[in-house]
């Protein structure tokens, strides 16, 4: 447990049931930028959970009782490691925790040799493209990551969010500066 109160651990089964809420609370900042069908909208599907939790690619940040207060859900993606959701329950967030679950899949990266840690995300939201910029994620072509980075955009504009103001980000592993940014980035939370 670090000194904020939380660890960062290997999801359980046990906790799969408590991530739906964790996710619901932490899109309520949706809201306050206009897109309140992403705040009310699905979580992710509990099947799928479950699979990454088998697969070992599924971690939670939880609190001193061992609950869950966020939680990343990654896997494969076009020979990548492809960050699929980060979720920060409202009453923990600006913690640190987002940095810490976005450095376990960095680390998880690492150990398995992918050479890109990769997500999508909207480019001008301060929680979002900012955010990932802070640790050192760049914008990239989707083409540049490949095929089915593109169709992730894709789906995405027709699941509702604008083309324009999404982007594929890219963390290349073998960046020397990559832990003085996370470093940076935690101390400036």
């Amino acid at each position: 447990m670090n000194p904020a109160g939380f660890s960062i651990r290997l999801a359980r089964s046990g906790d799969l049931d408590r991530l739906g809420p964790v996710e619901r609370s932490a899109a309520s900042v949706f809201r306050d930028v206009g897109l309140v069908w992403l705040a009310d909208g699905d979580t992710m599907d509990p099947g799928v959970l479950a699979d990454l939790c088998r697969s070992g690619t599924l971690w939670v940040a939880a609190d001193e009782r061992d609950e869950p207060v966020g939680f990343l859900a990654g896997h494969e993606l076009d020979g990548s490691f492809y960050i699929a959701e980060v979720s920060v329950a409202g009453s923990h967030q600006r913690r640190g925790i987002g940095i810490r679950l976005v450095e376990a899949a960095i680390n998880h990266g690492r150990r398995l040799g992918f050479g890109a840690i990769t997500l999508t995300t909207y480019r001008d939201l301060s929680w979002n493209g900012p955010f990932y910029a802070r640790l050192g994620f760049a914008e990239v072509d989707p083409d540049e990551v490949g095929p089915r980075h593109r169709e992730k955009l894709r789906e995405e504009a027709e699941a509702g969010h604008d083309p324009a103001r999404r982007c594929v980000m890219a963390l290349r592993l073998d960046q020397p500066a990559l832990s003085s940014r996370i470093a940076e980035s935690r101390s400036n939370k």
